[in-house]
């Protein structure tokens, strides 16, 4: 898959630049400026073709025709936030009301069901395609959406929608919103949130399992007459986004209806041991985290909502097999054996991936590894023992990030309606307007909103130094969990956005020496994120 990212971001340079260079590819996979003379002139060298292609391809996404073309776009200066975006909370409160109680509510639905999906009409997510997307032709296991609501019975409900996908970009997430804001307003919902898992082997939710050269010579032509984003050539199809918008929305519904009273419980389990971090620095949460919630009706199922970051690449970019990967398995296993509805949330994966060497597979089937790895993870979060009840305290505020889009790539993905990013035009400049967000249970766990897979040393520390870092400059923020000040923080990752990867400014390498930075809207994405996230913390602290 990075090797096959790595050829794509060269085709687009060359279909952006109208050249025909042929980069060392994998030679530089190994580029290290802490290393030695060689391997800094190395890097000098990458970081000016960046800036070239970045430089030129800036000019042609101003000439080429995109989504900016035959219509307006909102001038960043008029913007508002959309009725559709909820701010949460304007001030923290740490005291458990008289009448304060936890009240949780679960919901899963299959995306999948009523749907031939193995027609050749809908495509991979995580399998870029030069010419022709690359349909499915069997299913593993499902891919649906679980829910959780939550409310500490005095500040209203929160709702967290998980999907199995490998992104779900911000004007997707508005349009459930509005599709539910009747009913929010009708059970005081303060805050509906989208996430996904960013599982590679499924339906694309998100628009990168496009064929990219009918979608370059199609989707310009379509944005000067105005026509139809829904036409234009994108990795979803527009049938299943549209069951998916139905099913997300009646599934939120479903979880809030069945909300009832109980104890909410938070504990961690060491599994470091099942986690590869493949890029330095090597910094990264080596817990698996779970919110238990024990309903006080005995006849009730438990509801789990556990966190890790861990990415979701069972399978071959190649494979053309629908699988939920690991996550699907692991919250099988847990309902299976102690009849939990789990909720399972992507953390801050980065370059993280399972490690299974030790793991024995389950079965015989192409599906053996990833069941016998979810397994494994699953008895990790089923023998915690450190388990603490947590006070009915519930926190949380959401925040607008506007980010400059300075990728070629990106922009011009956004530009010919791949992906349904929400943007603002700043003279010539494309704002990618996301948000971030902060909630906290408890008065003991925090978990940090982030729109994107971002770099884990942002939030627990240990960015690379000035000396050793390609840009040899600093990076000037305290780590996200020093600003949260709070017992413990987590991250959900993925939601509510997906902005690509998010790394710190001074460790911003080259596209054509890494995988994430294809994948970045921005080199500075990680430092507005974290001074957003720095802000919004500070405002309710």
């Amino acid at each position: 898959m990075k090797s096959l990212k790595k050829i794509i971001a060269l085709i687009l340079t060359v279909v952006l630049l109208g050249l025909t260079v042929a980069m060392p590819v994998s030679a530089a996979s190994k580029v290290d400026p802490s290393e030695g003379t060689m391997q800094k002139l190395e890097a000098y060298f990458y970081m000016f073709v960046d800036k070239l292609v970045f430089a030129l391809g800036k000019i042609l996404n101003t000439v080429i025709p995109g989504l900016d073309w035959g219509r307006t776009w909102q001038n960043y200066d008029d913007y508002h936030s959309p009725d559709t975006f909820y701010v949460g909370e304007e001030k923290f409160e740490t005291e458990v009301a008289p009448d304060a109680k936890w009240s949780m509510g679960y919901s899963y639905n299959s995306l999948l069901e009523g749907l031939d999906v193995l027609n050749g009409e809908y495509f991979m997510a995580g399998a870029l395609q030069a010419v022709k997307g690359q349909a499915p032709t069997e299913i593993l296991d499902d891919q649906g959406v679980n829910v959780y609501a939550i409310s500490d019975g005095t500040s209203g409900i929160v709702v967290e929608a998980v999907i199995d996908g490998y992104g779900f970009a911000r004007g997707d997430v508005l349009e459930i919103r509005k599709r539910l804001s009747d009913f929010a307003k009708e059970k005081g919902i303060i805050s509906i949130n989208i996430s996904t898992l960013h599982q590679h082997s499924l339906i694309d939710t998100l628009g990168m399992g496009v064929a990219l050269v009918p979608a370059l010579l199609t989707n310009p032509g379509l944005s000067i007459i105005g026509a139809d984003v829904t036409n234009f050539k994108s990795g979803k199809t527009q049938k299943f986004m549209d069951n998916l918008y139905k099913v997300v929305t009646e599934t939120i519904t479903e979880a809030v209806n069945d909300m009832e009273a109980g104890t909410l419980y938070y504990g961690s389990a060491d599994a470091e041991d099942l986690m590869y971090d493949k890029r330095k620095p090597i910094t990264f949460d080596g817990e698996i985290h779970r919110f238990r919630f024990d309903p006080k009706n005995e006849a009730s199922d438990e509801i789990w909502v556990c966190e890790a970051g861990i990415h979701c690449t069972s399978f071959s970019s190649k494979d053309t097999a629908i699988s939920s990967d690991y996550p699907y398995y692991f919250r099988e296993y847990i309902k299976e054996t102690t009849g939990a509805d789990v909720v399972f949330v992507q953390g801050a994966e980065l370059a993280i991936t399972f490690e299974d060497k030790n793991i024995e597979p389950i079965g015989s089937g192409k599906n053996a590894e990833v069941k016998g790895y979810a397994t494994e993870l699953a008895k990790r979060v089923i023998g915690i023992t450190n388990e603490v009840a947590l006070d009915p305290v519930l926190n949380i505020k959401m925040r607008e990030v506007a980010i400059k889009a300075d990728n070629p790539i990106h922009i011009l993905a956004v530009r010919e309606g791949i992906l349904n990013t929400v943007v603002a035009r700043n003279v010539f400049d494309t704002m990618v307007i996301t948000e971030v967000g902060y909630m906290e249970l408890g008065n003991k766990v925090g978990i940090a909103m982030i729109p994107g897979e971002i770099s884990p040393e942002i939030l627990w520390g240990g960015v690379t130094s000035k000396e050793n870092s390609w840009t040899k400059t600093s990076w000037d923020f305290a780590p996200m969990k020093d600003m949260a000040k709070i017992e413990k923080l987590i991250c959900f990752g993925l939601t509510n956005d997906q902005v690509g990867y998010i790394l710190p400014d001074n460790d911003f390498r080259s596209m054509f020496t890494e995988n994430e930075e294809i994948n970045a809207c921005a080199l500075n994405a990680g430092s507005i994120i974290t001074g957003a996230f720095e802000s919004l913390v500070a405002s309710v602290k």
